[in-house]
């Protein structure tokens, strides 16, 4: 089972029938505003995984697009070297991160380019967590003991996937639509006989992100 450290440094799917072909790209951007006096911190993730029809799996952590997989905020266990401006991406370089943010009003995006994804790969899930990163004042609820944070926790969190025609694929409002969720699946891109293609899963669950890698291990 694929496992990483969690705590950063100071804090049934519907495909779209597109013809595309294999060397498609995408762009995933997770945009979220907080006027509160807290900072839940959002983030994205995307593998590189195989589906032999039993689900994706990942086997290697060097597949695991995620800023927990960093050398820079993992330096115990992260594979993914970190560049000066603070972007990373998988070696075969088919999945690249824009960089960390761990601040309010803020966004992140993934490139997944088809052209360069290894072979064997056929499907790449996106997904988008939430995690309390510095509450501050905290959340809604008076003396009340705080909840872990969710996705409604947050004023607005949009996540949207784009083609290279700057074409909308799939969204979700995931401070509406997932409230009670601290961890959405988006869907995946996958593999088909005519190129890359979207499939929208659109599933919320509560647990961290190594609760997620159980799922694809």
């Amino acid at each position: 089972m694929l496992t990483l450290q969690l705590e950063k440094p100071g804090t049934a799917p519907s495909k779209l029938q597109l013809s595309l072909n294999k060397g498609a790209r995408f762009t995933v951007q997770v945009r979220w505003e907080c006027d509160a006096d807290h900072a839940d911190d959002v983030d994205v993730h995307a593998l590189e995984a195989v589906n032999d029809g039993a689900g994706a799996k990942v086997t290697e952590l060097s597949a695991v697009l995620s800023t927990y997989n960093t050398t820079r905020m993992n330096p115990r266990g992260g594979v993914l070297a970190t560049n000066a401006d603070g972007s990373f991406q998988t070696p075969s370089g088919g999945l690249a991160h824009s960089g960390d943010m761990r601040v309010q009003n803020n966004s992140e995006s993934i490139v997944i380019d088809g052209s360069k994804i290894p072979m064997g790969v056929n499907e790449i899930p996106i997904l988008v967590t939430v995690h309390e990163a510095d509450h501050g004042g905290g959340h809604e609820g008076g003396d009340e003991e705080e909840d872990e944070p969710a996705f409604g926790d947050i004023d607005l969190c949009v996540i949207t996937l784009t083609d290279d025609a700057g074409r909308e694929l799939g969204a979700y409002q995931l401070s509406s639509e997932f409230k009670d969720f601290n961890v959405v699946q988006l869907g995946s891109i996958l593999l088909g006989p005519n190129g890359w293609e979207y499939a929208a899963v659109g599933r919320g669950f509560n647990g961290d992100f190594n609760d997620v890698l159980t799922h694809f291990s």
